[in-house]
C-alpha cells in the first residue's frame, strides 16, 4: 500500500511539474512575441527593409545580393504594365493555420499576378517540420520566401514580424503600390485582405498606369509624388546598379536618367557620381 502511494505521489509530482513547464513556456512565448507592432495601417514601409530571399528567387532583377527590398516595387510595373500591390504573409512552420493557408495564397497568386499583385511569404522558425524550400516545394508556392529567422536563436528576434506583427501568426499585410500598409491582420482573415488588394488594385486610376519616359536625370523608376515631382532617392540608386550589374538593356530612357556623369555612357562610374549626388542632398526638395 506504500510502495502504491509513494509511487503515485512521486507520479502526480512529475504530473504538476509537467504542466507547469509548459505554462511557464507558454507564459514566456506569449511575453517574448506580443511587443507591439512598429507599423500600421497608413505608415510606409522603411527604405531599407530585407531580409534574405530562401525560396523561388526568380526574378532577379527585383533581387540584390539575393536579398529582397521591398521598396525595389516601390513605382515598378509588371510585364503587364501594372503597379505592384503587395501581399506580404507573415508564418512559421509549425503553425497549422498557415499551413491551410499557403495553398490558398498561390491560388490567389495565380489568379491576380498580371493584374499587379505579388505575394511575399516572411518565415521563421525553419525545419518545424519544413525548411524555406521545403516549404515552398510541399505548398506547391511559386512566389519568393524571406527568411526572417534572425541572427540568433532567441524568440522576438525576427526583423520582419517585430516590424510588422504584434503577437499572432499567421500575420497578413497588404501594401499598396506607394508603399503605405493599408491592411494589417492578425490570422487568415480572408475577406479582409481581399478587399483590401482589390481597392488597392483598383484605386490606383492614372497612379498606377506605367510611368512615361522620364528626362530628369537619377529619376530612374520614374516615381512621382502626389505634386507630380520626382522622387529621386536611393531606391533610383539600386534600379541603376541593378541593371548595370545584370547587363541589361540600356534603354532611351535610362540613357537620359542614368547617365549621371554625363558622359554620355551608362555604366559604373554613373552608379559612383549618382552616391556622390545622393550623398550630398543634390536631390533633395
Amino acid at each position: 500500500m506504500t510502495k502504491h502511494l509513494i509511487h503515485y505521489i512521486e507520479t502526480f509530482h512529475k504530473y504538476i511539474i509537467n504542466k507547469m513547464k509548459n505554462k511557464i513556456f507558454i507564459i514566456y512565448l506569449i511575453i517574448s512575441i506580443c511587443h507591439g507592432q512598429e507599423l500600421g495601417v497608413g505608415d510606409t514601409i522603411p527604405i531599407d527593409f530585407g531580409l534574405p530571399l530562401c525560396a523561388n528567387a526568380n526574378n532577379e532583377e527585383m533581387s540584390i545580393n539575393n536579398s529582397l527590398f521591398l521598396n525595389i516595387y516601390n513605382g515598378a510595373t509588371n510585364e503587364s504594365g501594372q503597379h505592384y500591390v503587395i501581399w506580404l504573409n507573415l508564418f512559421t512552420s509549425w503553425c497549422p493555420s498557415c499551413q491551410t493557408e499557403a495553398p490558398v495564397t498561390q491560388g490567389v497568386y495565380n489568379t491576380y499576378q498580371d493584374s499587379g499583385l505579388i505575394i511575399i511569404g516572411m518565415g521563421f522558425d525553419w525545419d518545424d517540420p519544413y525548411s524555406c524550400e521545403g516549404w515552398a516545394d510541399n505548398f506547391g508556392l511559386t512566389y519568393p520566401l524571406l527568411d526572417d529567422e534572425g541572427n540568433s536563436d532567441d524568440v522576438g528576434d525576427e526583423e520582419g514580424f517585430n516590424l510588422f506583427a504584434d503577437c499572432c501568426i499567421p500575420h497578413n499585410v497588404v501594401i499598396n503600390h506607394q508603399m503605405e500598409i493599408v491592411l494589417t491582420v492578425p490570422g487568415f482573415a480572408e475577406e479582409e485582405i481581399y478587399s483590401a488588394i482589390d481597392d488597392a488594385l483598383d484605386s490606383c486610376g492614372v497612379l498606377c498606369l506605367p510611368p512615361e519616359c522620364s528626362d530628369i536625370p537619377g529619376d530612374i523608376d520614374g516615381t512621382y509624388t502626389m505634386n507630380n515631382e520626382p522622387i529621386i532617392d536611393v531606391m533610383d540608386l539600386i534600379r541603376l546598379a541593378d541593371i548595370i550589374s545584370l547587363e541589361s538593356n540600356i534603354d532611351a530612357c535610362l540613357a537620359v536618367t542614368g547617365d549621371l556623369s554625363d558622359d554620355g555612357i551608362v555604366n559604373d562610374i554613373d552608379v559612383i557620381a549618382f552616391a556622390s549626388m545622393l550623398s550630398e542632398g543634390i536631390f533633395d526638395n
